[in-house]
């Protein structure tokens, strides 16, 4: 009979012995890319933009990594107001 602890051991043994394989990184490298800081990006929905963007402006300054939401750039569009990307 299997316990808990032998199952663990088997699938860790299939994983490692999986990601060994042809092509495969070694496992070292994985955890070091994994530790590296991912660059922040920052979502900007429709009220954030909405506060952003003053009446009678005509371009909106954002983040080069930031993602805007297609309502917020559909209503820019609607308003006339361009996107500049620091």
């Amino acid at each position: 009979m299997l316990t808990k602890g032998d199952i663990a051991d088997i699938i860790s043994a299939y994983l490692a012995r999986a990601s060994a394989g042809a092509g495969a990184e070694p496992r070292g490298r994985i955890l070091s890319r994994a530790s590296k800081p991912l660059p922040k990006r920052v979502f900007i929905n429709d009220w954030e933009m909405k506060r952003m963007v003053k009446p009678g402006q005509k371009s909106v300054n954002i983040p080069a990594g930031a993602i805007v939401s297609p309502l917020s750039l559909d209503w820019l569009d609607y308003d006339g107001v361009k996107v500049v990307r620091e």
